[in-house]
Protein backbone atom coordinates (compact mmCIF):
# COMPACT_ATOMS: atom_id res chain seq x y z
CA UNK A 1 0.00 0.00 0.00
CA UNK A 2 1.13 3.73 -0.49
CA UNK A 3 1.22 5.93 2.19
CA UNK A 4 -0.38 9.39 2.44
CA UNK A 5 2.16 11.16 0.65
CA UNK A 6 1.12 10.11 -2.61
CA UNK A 7 -0.73 12.96 -2.95
CA UNK A 8 -0.27 16.56 -3.36
CA UNK A 9 -0.35 19.05 -0.69
CA UNK A 10 -0.97 16.59 1.97
CA UNK A 11 -0.67 18.55 5.24
CA UNK A 12 0.16 22.26 3.75
CA UNK A 13 -3.16 23.50 2.90
CA UNK A 14 -5.66 25.27 6.20
CA UNK A 15 -8.96 23.31 7.01
CA UNK A 16 -11.42 25.35 4.62
CA UNK A 17 -15.48 25.34 5.36
CA UNK A 18 -17.30 24.27 2.19
CA UNK A 19 -20.81 23.44 1.15
CA UNK A 20 -22.43 20.98 -0.91
CA UNK A 21 -21.92 21.18 -4.39
CA UNK A 22 -19.48 23.66 -3.88
CA UNK A 23 -16.68 23.70 -7.12
CA UNK A 24 -13.13 23.19 -5.69
CA UNK A 25 -11.06 25.36 -7.62
CA UNK A 26 -7.77 25.58 -5.16
CA UNK A 27 -6.20 23.20 -3.08
CA UNK A 28 -9.04 22.66 -0.09
CA UNK A 29 -8.84 20.49 3.08
CA UNK A 30 -12.20 19.61 4.93
CA UNK A 31 -12.42 21.22 8.51
CA UNK A 32 -15.58 18.52 9.10
CA UNK A 33 -18.21 16.10 7.96
CA UNK A 34 -20.39 17.60 5.13
CA UNK A 35 -24.00 15.86 4.43
CA UNK A 36 -25.51 16.36 1.16
CA UNK A 37 -29.25 15.91 -0.07
CA UNK A 38 -28.07 15.82 -3.74
CA UNK A 39 -25.29 14.96 -5.65
CA UNK A 40 -22.71 15.91 -6.71
CA UNK A 41 -21.32 16.79 -2.87
CA UNK A 42 -18.13 18.36 -4.51
CA UNK A 43 -17.02 18.97 -7.69
CA UNK A 44 -12.98 19.66 -8.15
CA UNK A 45 -13.40 22.37 -11.19
CA UNK A 46 -9.61 23.11 -11.79
CA UNK A 47 -6.67 21.54 -12.64
CA UNK A 48 -3.63 20.79 -10.24
CA UNK A 49 -5.48 21.44 -7.16
CA UNK A 50 -5.81 18.93 -4.24
CA UNK A 51 -8.98 18.35 -2.24
CA UNK A 52 -8.00 16.66 1.75
CA UNK A 53 -10.79 15.76 2.99
CA UNK A 54 -9.15 15.85 6.31
CA UNK A 55 -10.28 11.96 7.42
CA UNK A 56 -13.82 13.03 7.02
CA UNK A 57 -16.34 12.36 5.22
CA UNK A 58 -18.61 13.14 2.45
CA UNK A 59 -22.16 11.22 2.67
CA UNK A 60 -25.60 11.70 0.76
CA UNK A 61 -28.30 11.69 3.18
CA UNK A 62 -31.56 10.84 0.68
CA UNK A 63 -32.70 10.23 -2.72
CA UNK A 64 -31.53 12.63 -4.55
CA UNK A 65 -28.16 11.82 -3.40
CA UNK A 66 -28.11 8.42 -6.12
CA UNK A 67 -28.59 10.76 -8.96
CA UNK A 68 -24.99 11.97 -8.68
CA UNK A 69 -21.48 11.27 -7.26
CA UNK A 70 -20.34 12.19 -3.91
CA UNK A 71 -16.94 13.74 -5.71
CA UNK A 72 -16.79 14.71 -8.84
CA UNK A 73 -13.79 15.42 -11.28
CA UNK A 74 -15.39 17.71 -14.17
CA UNK A 75 -12.54 17.55 -17.06
CA UNK A 76 -9.57 18.64 -14.97
CA UNK A 77 -5.97 17.56 -15.14
CA UNK A 78 -3.43 16.68 -12.62
CA UNK A 79 -6.04 16.97 -9.39
CA UNK A 80 -6.26 14.99 -6.41
CA UNK A 81 -8.85 13.97 -4.05
CA UNK A 82 -7.67 12.03 -0.67
CA UNK A 83 -8.06 11.18 2.99
CA UNK A 84 -11.69 10.35 3.94
CA UNK A 85 -14.76 8.51 3.17
CA UNK A 86 -16.92 9.23 0.29
CA UNK A 87 -20.71 7.49 1.32
CA UNK A 88 -24.42 7.04 0.11
CA UNK A 89 -24.25 8.71 -3.35
CA UNK A 90 -25.13 7.11 -6.83
CA UNK A 91 -21.07 6.58 -6.97
CA UNK A 92 -18.34 7.75 -4.62
CA UNK A 93 -16.01 9.53 -7.32
CA UNK A 94 -16.56 9.81 -10.74
CA UNK A 95 -13.38 10.95 -13.06
CA UNK A 96 -15.49 12.47 -15.97
CA UNK A 97 -12.85 13.88 -19.07
CA UNK A 98 -9.31 15.12 -18.62
CA UNK A 99 -6.38 13.19 -17.14
CA UNK A 100 -3.89 12.28 -14.67
CA UNK A 101 -5.55 12.56 -11.93
CA UNK A 102 -5.12 10.91 -8.30
CA UNK A 103 -7.71 9.06 -6.31
CA UNK A 104 -5.99 7.69 -3.35
CA UNK A 105 -6.55 6.36 0.58
CA UNK A 106 -10.29 6.91 0.67
CA UNK A 107 -13.17 4.67 2.05
CA UNK A 108 -16.04 4.81 -0.56
CA UNK A 109 -18.50 2.37 0.42
CA UNK A 110 -22.66 1.95 0.08
CA UNK A 111 -22.86 4.05 -3.19
CA UNK A 112 -25.67 2.55 -4.87
CA UNK A 113 -27.18 4.34 -8.00
CA UNK A 114 -30.61 3.04 -9.54
CA UNK A 115 -31.14 0.98 -12.39
CA UNK A 116 -32.13 3.02 -14.52
CA UNK A 117 -29.36 6.14 -13.76
CA UNK A 118 -26.01 7.09 -14.51
CA UNK A 119 -24.12 6.20 -11.59
CA UNK A 120 -23.79 2.72 -9.57
CA UNK A 121 -20.24 2.10 -9.37
CA UNK A 122 -17.70 3.08 -6.30
CA UNK A 123 -15.25 4.98 -8.26
CA UNK A 124 -15.81 5.26 -11.73
CA UNK A 125 -13.76 6.52 -14.83
CA UNK A 126 -15.24 7.50 -17.75
CA UNK A 127 -13.35 8.58 -20.81
CA UNK A 128 -10.18 9.69 -19.56
CA UNK A 129 -7.13 8.69 -19.48
CA UNK A 130 -3.39 8.53 -16.84
CA UNK A 131 -5.46 8.61 -14.04
CA UNK A 132 -4.40 6.72 -10.63
CA UNK A 133 -6.99 4.89 -8.56
CA UNK A 134 -4.50 3.86 -5.89
CA UNK A 135 -4.56 2.54 -1.82
CA UNK A 136 -8.27 3.31 -1.53
CA UNK A 137 -10.59 0.71 0.39
CA UNK A 138 -13.68 0.24 -1.95
CA UNK A 139 -16.79 -1.77 -0.54
CA UNK A 140 -20.56 -2.42 -0.82
CA UNK A 141 -21.10 -0.47 -3.89
CA UNK A 142 -23.36 -1.14 -7.08
CA UNK A 143 -25.39 -2.40 -8.98
CA UNK A 144 -22.62 -2.41 -11.15
CA UNK A 145 -19.19 -2.37 -9.50
CA UNK A 146 -16.52 -1.34 -7.11
CA UNK A 147 -14.54 0.78 -9.54
CA UNK A 148 -15.04 0.83 -13.33
CA UNK A 149 -13.43 2.32 -16.36
CA UNK A 150 -15.79 3.00 -19.14
CA UNK A 151 -15.86 4.21 -22.84
CA UNK A 152 -12.05 5.02 -23.80
CA UNK A 153 -10.73 5.19 -20.30
CA UNK A 154 -7.30 4.44 -21.23
CA UNK A 155 -3.68 4.06 -19.64
CA UNK A 156 -4.98 4.15 -15.94
CA UNK A 157 -3.52 2.59 -13.29
CA UNK A 158 -5.66 1.20 -10.53
CA UNK A 159 -3.74 -0.48 -8.33
CA UNK A 160 -3.21 -1.24 -4.14
CA UNK A 161 -6.82 -1.43 -3.64
CA UNK A 162 -8.91 -3.22 -1.35
CA UNK A 163 -12.30 -4.37 -3.10
CA UNK A 164 -14.66 -6.04 -1.22
CA UNK A 165 -18.10 -6.90 -0.89
CA UNK A 166 -19.35 -4.98 -3.95
CA UNK A 167 -22.96 -6.69 -4.31
CA UNK A 168 -25.22 -3.64 -4.28
CA UNK A 169 -27.70 -5.13 -2.36
CA UNK A 170 -26.11 -7.03 0.80
CA UNK A 171 -29.10 -8.44 2.16
CA UNK A 172 -30.22 -9.50 -1.26
CA UNK A 173 -27.01 -10.48 -3.09
CA UNK A 174 -29.31 -13.03 -5.84
CA UNK A 175 -30.37 -8.99 -6.78
CA UNK A 176 -26.66 -7.97 -7.45
CA UNK A 177 -25.81 -10.54 -11.10
CA UNK A 178 -24.21 -7.57 -12.37
CA UNK A 179 -22.06 -6.09 -9.49
CA UNK A 180 -18.28 -6.75 -10.40
CA UNK A 181 -15.16 -5.90 -8.45
CA UNK A 182 -13.05 -4.19 -11.02
CA UNK A 183 -14.80 -3.86 -14.43
CA UNK A 184 -13.67 -2.59 -17.54
CA UNK A 185 -16.26 -1.91 -20.02
CA UNK A 186 -14.96 0.51 -22.67
CA UNK A 187 -15.50 0.42 -25.70
CA UNK A 188 -12.48 1.30 -26.40
CA UNK A 189 -10.56 0.59 -22.78
CA UNK A 190 -6.97 0.14 -23.61
CA UNK A 191 -3.58 -0.19 -22.23
CA UNK A 192 -4.93 0.22 -18.31
CA UNK A 193 -2.87 -1.51 -15.34
CA UNK A 194 -5.19 -3.36 -12.66
CA UNK A 195 -2.13 -4.65 -10.15
CA UNK A 196 -1.51 -5.90 -6.63
CA UNK A 197 -5.41 -5.27 -5.22
CA UNK A 198 -7.19 -7.83 -3.23
CA UNK A 199 -10.73 -8.58 -4.58
CA UNK A 200 -13.14 -10.52 -2.78
CA UNK A 201 -17.28 -10.90 -2.37
CA UNK A 202 -18.51 -9.15 -5.44
CA UNK A 203 -21.58 -10.43 -6.62
CA UNK A 204 -20.62 -11.43 -9.79
CA UNK A 205 -16.84 -11.65 -11.30
CA UNK A 206 -14.17 -9.93 -9.76
CA UNK A 207 -12.09 -8.67 -12.36
CA UNK A 208 -13.39 -8.22 -15.32
CA UNK A 209 -12.48 -6.89 -19.17
CA UNK A 210 -15.57 -6.84 -20.83
CA UNK A 211 -16.64 -7.27 -24.64
CA UNK A 212 -18.49 -4.49 -26.79
CA UNK A 213 -21.05 -3.65 -28.95
CA UNK A 214 -21.77 -0.12 -30.08
CA UNK A 215 -23.10 -1.67 -33.42
CA UNK A 216 -26.15 -3.94 -32.69
CA UNK A 217 -27.60 -3.07 -36.01
CA UNK A 218 -24.60 -4.81 -37.42
CA UNK A 219 -23.90 -7.75 -35.02
CA UNK A 220 -21.32 -5.74 -32.88
CA UNK A 221 -18.69 -5.89 -35.92
CA UNK A 222 -16.80 -2.76 -35.79
CA UNK A 223 -17.22 -2.20 -32.48
CA UNK A 224 -13.64 -1.11 -30.68
CA UNK A 225 -12.34 -4.14 -28.71
CA UNK A 226 -10.60 -3.45 -25.30
CA UNK A 227 -6.86 -4.06 -26.21
CA UNK A 228 -3.68 -4.13 -24.20
CA UNK A 229 -4.74 -4.43 -20.77
CA UNK A 230 -2.38 -6.11 -18.01
CA UNK A 231 -4.14 -7.69 -14.74
CA UNK A 232 -1.21 -8.56 -12.97
CA UNK A 233 -0.23 -9.61 -9.35
CA UNK A 234 -3.79 -9.14 -8.01
CA UNK A 235 -5.27 -11.63 -5.41
CA UNK A 236 -9.28 -12.24 -6.58
CA UNK A 237 -10.86 -14.79 -4.05
CA UNK A 238 -14.81 -16.14 -3.05
CA UNK A 239 -16.37 -13.62 -5.77
CA UNK A 240 -19.79 -15.17 -7.44
CA UNK A 241 -21.93 -14.03 -4.20
CA UNK A 242 -25.22 -13.78 -6.64
CA UNK A 243 -24.02 -17.63 -7.49
CA UNK A 244 -22.20 -16.94 -10.79
CA UNK A 245 -18.56 -15.19 -10.58
CA UNK A 246 -15.28 -15.78 -11.70
CA UNK A 247 -12.30 -14.55 -10.19
CA UNK A 248 -10.76 -13.02 -13.33
CA UNK A 249 -12.64 -13.25 -16.37
CA UNK A 250 -12.65 -11.94 -20.33
CA UNK A 251 -16.49 -11.41 -20.37
CA UNK A 252 -18.05 -11.09 -23.83
CA UNK A 253 -21.67 -12.70 -24.82
CA UNK A 254 -22.16 -13.38 -28.51
CA UNK A 255 -21.79 -11.16 -30.71
CA UNK A 256 -19.93 -8.67 -29.06
CA UNK A 257 -16.48 -8.39 -29.89
CA UNK A 258 -14.51 -9.65 -27.71
CA UNK A 259 -11.21 -8.44 -25.52
CA UNK A 260 -8.58 -8.47 -27.07
CA UNK A 261 -4.37 -8.63 -26.84
CA UNK A 262 -5.14 -8.62 -22.73
CA UNK A 263 -2.17 -9.82 -20.34
CA UNK A 264 -2.91 -11.94 -16.75
CA UNK A 265 -0.38 -12.91 -15.19
CA UNK A 266 1.00 -13.46 -11.74
CA UNK A 267 -2.56 -13.33 -9.94
CA UNK A 268 -4.31 -15.59 -7.56
CA UNK A 269 -7.65 -16.76 -7.58
CA UNK A 270 -8.99 -19.37 -5.19
CA UNK A 271 -12.68 -20.25 -4.16
CA UNK A 272 -14.63 -18.31 -6.51
CA UNK A 273 -18.24 -19.60 -7.59
CA UNK A 274 -17.34 -20.43 -11.06
CA UNK A 275 -14.19 -20.34 -12.40
CA UNK A 276 -10.57 -19.04 -11.08
CA UNK A 277 -9.35 -16.97 -14.28
CA UNK A 278 -11.98 -17.37 -17.41
CA UNK A 279 -11.59 -16.50 -21.15
CA UNK A 280 -15.19 -16.79 -23.41
CA UNK A 281 -15.31 -18.01 -26.48
CA UNK A 282 -14.83 -15.02 -29.09
CA UNK A 283 -17.34 -14.63 -31.82
CA UNK A 284 -17.82 -13.63 -35.65
CA UNK A 285 -17.96 -10.00 -34.25
CA UNK A 286 -14.05 -10.03 -33.75
CA UNK A 287 -11.74 -8.96 -37.09
CA UNK A 288 -8.85 -9.90 -35.40
CA UNK A 289 -7.30 -12.41 -33.25
CA UNK A 290 -8.38 -12.00 -29.33
CA UNK A 291 -4.14 -13.28 -28.66
CA UNK A 292 -4.82 -13.19 -24.64
CA UNK A 293 -1.71 -14.62 -22.79
CA UNK A 294 -2.19 -15.94 -19.51
CA UNK A 295 0.68 -17.03 -17.54
CA UNK A 296 2.16 -17.27 -14.16
CA UNK A 297 -1.69 -17.60 -12.59
CA UNK A 298 -2.44 -19.62 -9.58
CA UNK A 299 -5.93 -20.93 -8.74
CA UNK A 300 -7.68 -23.60 -6.52
CA UNK A 301 -11.07 -24.32 -4.90
CA UNK A 302 -13.27 -22.79 -7.26
CA UNK A 303 -16.59 -23.84 -8.17
CA UNK A 304 -16.39 -24.95 -11.73
CA UNK A 305 -12.85 -24.87 -13.06
CA UNK A 306 -9.79 -22.93 -12.07
CA UNK A 307 -8.82 -22.24 -15.55
CA UNK A 308 -10.99 -22.15 -18.36
CA UNK A 309 -10.92 -20.85 -22.16
CA UNK A 310 -14.45 -21.16 -24.11
CA UNK A 311 -12.40 -21.38 -27.28
CA UNK A 312 -12.52 -24.87 -28.68
CA UNK A 313 -12.15 -24.76 -32.42
CA UNK A 314 -9.31 -24.44 -32.35
CA UNK A 315 -8.81 -25.32 -28.98
CA UNK A 316 -8.16 -22.01 -26.89
CA UNK A 317 -8.36 -20.12 -29.70
CA UNK A 318 -5.01 -18.20 -30.16
CA UNK A 319 -5.03 -17.35 -26.51
CA UNK A 320 -1.85 -18.37 -25.25
CA UNK A 321 -1.63 -20.24 -21.84
CA UNK A 322 1.30 -20.95 -19.96
CA UNK A 323 3.09 -22.15 -16.66
CA UNK A 324 -0.07 -21.36 -14.64
CA UNK A 325 -0.70 -23.89 -11.31
CA UNK A 326 -4.46 -24.66 -11.44
CA UNK A 327 -5.61 -27.38 -10.01
CA UNK A 328 -8.73 -28.10 -12.74
CA UNK A 329 -8.67 -26.78 -15.84
CA UNK A 330 -11.74 -27.64 -18.77
CA UNK A 331 -9.21 -28.66 -21.64
CA UNK A 332 -5.57 -29.35 -21.88
CA UNK A 333 -4.43 -26.08 -23.68
CA UNK A 334 -5.26 -24.70 -20.62
CA UNK A 335 -2.68 -25.98 -18.46
CA UNK A 336 -0.21 -25.03 -20.81
CA UNK A 337 3.18 -25.39 -20.17
CA UNK A 338 4.09 -27.21 -16.82
CA UNK A 339 4.80 -24.20 -14.02
CA UNK A 340 7.68 -24.43 -12.98
CA UNK A 341 8.55 -25.56 -9.86
CA UNK A 342 8.98 -24.10 -6.46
Amino acid sequence: MAGADIGAGTGTTPAAVVVCGQEITVDTTLDGDLACDTGPGLIIAADNVTLDLGGFSVSGTGPGAMDGPGILFRHVTGSTVQNGTVTRFGAGVAITGGSANLVANLTVADNVGTRDGDFGDGIVITGSADNRIQANTVLRNGPYSGISLVEAATANVISDNVVTDNNMLPGDPRAARQTMGIRIEGPGADRNSVTDNTVTGSGADGIVVLGTCVHPDTGCVGSPANEYNVISANMSHDNGTSGRGCGIRLFAVPPSVVPAHNTITDNVADNNTTHGVSIDAGGAANEGPPANTITANRAHGNGEFDGFDGNTAPACGTNTWSANAFGTVNQPCVAGDPAPSP
